[in-house]
């Protein structure tokens, strides 16, 4: 039995565990290894295994199908705003309406943590994209890696919204 942190319809977020890892490797899109490739991983598995030290992971499933989508926030070792990723099963033309609807909401489950998260997407996927724009983050730049274009986004929580703002602080006497 998973646990279901966010329920939504059919669909559920639930923390990304080693039960899952084959089910992701069996199951992930094409475009999502050929990027996992891009970045240097010699396999899909390496890549998912790195993932489980350096990340707070999440799976999104629909009751009774194979997960929609791996998502969560990548800490590296140095950087202080965490990176924001998405990798997503085959299914996911089948069920993009509910993929985009949810990533909003799986958007501001981060947002109770974190006053910024940034964003980093390989620059031939105009939708996934737009898809960050979308989701409220900004593009800030462009970085080139294994000659290929990645766009850089960055999210940040307006001090009004923020618990840590020095102005939205109670007051003490």
């Amino acid at each position: 039995m998973e646990a279901k942190i966010i329920k939504r319809g059919n669909f559920y977020l639930t923390p990304f565990t080693d039960g899952h890892v084959e089910e992701v490797i069996a199951n992930l899109a094409p475009e999502n290894v050929r990027e996992i490739n891009l970045l240097g991983y010699t396999n899909v598995r390496e890549c998912i295994e790195e993932m489980m030290h350096h990340a707070d992971c999440y799976l999104v499933r629909k009751d009774g199908e194979i997960f929609t989508a791996i998502s969560g926030l990548w800490y590296e070792e140095g950087v202080e705003t965490p990176q924001f990723f998405a990798m997503f099963s085959k299914n996911i033309k089948e069920n993009f309406t509910s993929m985009a609807r949810g990533s909003r909401m799986l958007v501001n489950f981060f947002d109770r943590t974190q006053d910024e998260m940034s964003m980093r997407i390989l620059g031939e996927h105009q939708f996934m994209l737009d898809w960050a724009s979308w989701l409220g983050f900004e593009a800030v730049g462009i970085t080139q890696f294994n000659s290929k274009h990645y766009v850089d986004f960055v999210r940040c929580i307006s001090p009004q919204k923020s618990a840590y703002s020095e102005t939205s602080r109670p007051v003490m006497h």
